[in-house]
């Protein structure tokens, strides 16, 4: 799904009050919210989730989650154990890698379960499994995240890290690569504005909304348009300025995928993907 000229333009007048649809509005919320994920409590280590898929979600052309939208839920559920286990320091992505089975195509309700597979000092790496309503696994993830160096730096405490998904969250009710702002702009080439809803507590465009880029620039460079089901990026600077710009080079539905800030010319993050094979 793309994002005209004109949507970027609503979605800036929304956040400066000067339109008042509700869609439009909605925009000055963050769009990480909004990605149908509920948290439950830590017990034992592990943190239970639900989700709740709607076609606004789906990847175009199919019925799966887009892959990026996986990547939200992981990045935002593994970071709660990362914030636990490193709490008060601030935490920051270094690494995600996300897989979709084709189980998971046209499933509305979904379940995760998330646990630390290693915490040191300053350094966690968390893995999630997804599973339907009934218990069948359709997908993984995986996340390595590290406290930032400035030890004066700080977060909230989990507890109301995690208040902000268990009190319920507005529906995503516009197709998820234009609530993230994110438009194609050529074949392997997608955009992403620095915007208030998208960006996290340090300014920087939040990293699992960040892989809508490094999806869309990769459907577009593959002549067949294919959804993905794997995708795995490592975050090297955050995106303050912007936009970012994400550009891919796809062989065999295998693709390769660099994501700059042009407002900084620095590379923020590298990344690869594959396609679904139906």
């Amino acid at each position: 799904m793309t994002v005209t000229a004109s949507d970027t333009e609503l979605a800036t007048r929304a956040i400066f009050g000067r339109v008042t649809s509700p869609q439009e509005t909605r925009r000055r919320l963050p769009a990480f919210a909004e990605v149908g994920l509920g948290l439950g409590q830590i017990v034992d280590g592990e943190l239970p989730g639900t989700i709740e898929v709607l076609p606004t979600m789906w990847a175009s052309g199919s019925r799966r989650p887009m892959i990026s939208i996986a990547a939200t839920w992981v990045d935002t559920q593994l970071g709660m154990l990362a914030i636990q286990a490193l709490e008060p320091r601030l935490v920051v992505t270094l690494e995600l890698d996300v897989h979709l089975f084709d189980g998971i195509d046209g499933a509305t309700s979904l379940r995760t379960a998330a646990r630390i597979a290693r915490a040191g000092s300053s350094i966690v790496v968390a893995r999630m499994d997804i599973t339907t309503a009934t218990g069948v696994r359709v997908g993984f993830g995986h996340g390595t995240f590290m406290a930032a160096p400035d030890p004066t730096r700080t977060m909230p405490s989990i507890a109301k890290a995690l208040a902000r998904y268990q009190a319920g969250q507005a529906p995503l009710d516009e197709p998820f690569a234009r609530r993230v702002g994110c438009e194609r702009t050529a074949p392997g080439e997608a955009v992403m504005p620095v915007a208030p809803y998208v960006v996290n507590g340090t300014k920087a465009i939040q990293g699992g909304l960040l892989t809508a880029t490094v999806e869309e620039a990769a459907r577009s460079a593959d002549p067949d348009n294919r959804p993905l089901a794997h995708m795995h990026v490592r975050y090297l600077r955050p995106v303050r300025v912007g936009p970012a710009v994400a550009r891919a080079a796809v062989h065999g539905g295998i693709g390769e995928v660099d994501v700059h800030d042009s407002g900084t010319g620095a590379l923020a993050l590298i990344g690869t993907t594959h396609a679904a094979t139906s």
